[in-house]
């Protein structure tokens, strides 16, 4: 076998010289050129083996997928497969702003004069003050819902830390299968109702809330409830919508069957021009109303409390009237007391007028509360972080019918009660002007306008002035001056310089 090797090894190597010698000179011999025939079918063969190559290969692939897709559990299927605890989306965001404030006044008291008012309503506590502070905590549920939960941390002079729960709500996300642009939002919210209502109070472009959301929502709206919003398929931003609440929280108190009040509402938007934008709408909520006072405007256990104890009273009176009254008829003085009784209720009455009644008094029916808000953007450059010009009102109008009633501290029995259908307007417009990307100023005017059955000698009326820093989407100072004048014999200067200081994640500022 190995001499048989050697010779096929010394054959191979041999052959090509062997051609060399003896093939003929280059240009000896003319070459056959292909033709266009034998051309074409080369590259045909080429084509039927490429795609015979890439057929095979696709089937392979699929073979590999389907391996893979049988090896997969069922369970990794279900619903909870579909939310990786790896995945950041699903983790909550979690963000604190802290809200302080150092502020000076030239009146002792503030009230709202003609106008109940609850803690959220007043003024910050005189000197430094920690203000109002939120916790905020929000996520993806899964691919359907997302939830958020907001808790605010309020300082009151003289009173402990209150722990208040603002928000607590799910909302749907565009998976969620609904019709597209529909959004449902259930739980304890910021409703939708003119434009502050639904942010936060430090989002805000001054220290404080104008006189309408002071009066009207002891500054802002945030039952129990949900709410149905539909963007509408149009050129321009068009959206309704419409919610049922519980009906505790003013301007609404004391909801007996949970489902107390309602809303609805229906707004519009676009731009003009390349660096303008603007949008209005228009809102309503209603209600009814059951021994409405001050205080926190949930319904106050205080007041139905005084209003329960003068019920009391009164039943009291009866029965010692009908003892005394014998012994009145005896000693012929009935007729005097009587008289004195009367006189009492006509000096309560002059001396304090109808509008104490109204601020102080508890107040049941019904109440509708209308809006008209509209805001308008302009970027001078272009570029609304280097400079932008805004323009911002709303205009209320409530409209209440039912009673009144007003029971003196310790004269029960001689309370007064009346019945009325009183229509209030209020407003306020505001101007707020970025000359830096870092400074801005602004003003704003609010106004009450108080009804004749008030006998007020003159509407409630704000002015505020402001400037403020922001070194940065999560840090602000502001400083501000207003002039308020709420009741009939003077005016409350009023300084406040406020830090706004934001740690963690936060919401995108709205429109």
């Amino acid at each position: 076998m190995r001499p048989v090797a050697r010779n096929v090894l010394l054959f191979v190597i041999a052959m090509p010289v062997l051609l060399l010698l003896i093939a003929p000179p280059a240009g000896g011999q003319s070459k056959t050129e292909p033709t266009a025939a034998e051309l074409a079918e080369q590259i045909q063969a080429l084509k039927r083996e490429y795609e015979a190559r890439i057929g095979a290969l696709e089937a392979q692939i699929s073979t590999m997928e389907a391996q893979a897709q049988d090896a997969v559990p069922e369970s990794e299927g279900s619903p909870q497969a579909a939310r990786p605890a790896s995945d950041n989306a699903f983790n909550p965001a979690i963000g604190v702003v802290l809200n302080g404030m150092v502020s000076a006044y030239s009146a002792d008291e503030f009230e709202i004069h003609g106008f109940p008012t609850g803690h959220e309503s007043e003024r910050a506590a005189e000197g430094l003050s920690l203000g109002h502070s939120e916790i905020a905590m929000s996520s993806n549920i899964d691919d359907k819902f997302l939830g958020n939960l907001t808790l605010g941390l309020g300082v009151h002079p003289g009173e402990p830390t209150e722990l208040e729960l603002e928000e607590a709500y799910i909302q749907t996300l565009p998976g969620a299968g609904l019709p597209e642009g529909m959004r449902i939002k259930a739980g304890r919210a910021l409703w939708t109702f003119g434009y502050l209502n639904e942010q936060h109070a430090h989002g805000d472009d001054f220290a404080d809330r104008p006189l309408p959301y002071r009066a009207f929502l002891d500054n802002a709206y945030n039952d129990d409830g949900a709410e149905v919003s539909l963007v509408l398929d149009t050129d321009l931003y068009s959206e309704v919508g419409f919610g049922a609440f519980r009906g505790d929280d003013l301007p609404f108190a004391g909801s007996a069957s949970g489902r107390g009040a309602w809303s609805a509402f229906a707004r519009l938007g676009g731009d003009f021009g390349r660096n303008s934008a603007w949008r209005i709408g228009g809102y309503v909520l209603g209600g009814e109303v059951n021994n409405r006072g001050g205080g926190h405007g949930h319904g106050d256990e205080e007041a139905g409390g005084h209003a329960h104890e003068a019920g009391e009273h009164e039943e009291d009176g009866h029965e010692e009237d009908g003892h005394e009254e014998d012994e009145h008829e005896e000693d012929g003085h009935e007729e005097d007391e009587h008289e004195a009784e009367n006189h009492h209720d006509e000096e309560h009455h002059d001396e304090h007028g109808h509008a104490e009644l109204f601020s102080e008094g508890l107040f049941s029916g019904d109440t509708r509360l209308y809006g008209i808000d509209f805001r308008a953007t302009w970027a001078p450059t272009g570029n609304a972080r280097d400079r932008e010009v805004t323009l911002q009102g709303e205009y209320f109008w409530r409209k209440e019918w039912g009673t009144y009633e007003l029971a003196p501290e310790g004269d029960e029995e001689h309370g007064l009660m009346e019945d009325f259908d009183l229509t209030t307007p209020g407003w306020y417009l505001q101007g707020v002007y970025k000359f830096h990307p870092r400074l801005r100023i602004g003003a704003r005017y609010s106004r009450l306008i108080a009804p004749p059955e008030m006998e007020l000698e003159r509407d409630p009326t704000a002015i505020s002035a402001m400037l403020d820093w922001t070194n940065s989407e999560f840090s602000r100072i502001r400083l501000q001056f207003n002039r308020e004048s709420l009741a009939e014999d003077g005016h409350d200067d009023q300084i406040m310089l406020q830090y706004i200081m934001s740690l963690g994640a936060h919401p995108a500022h709205t429109f």
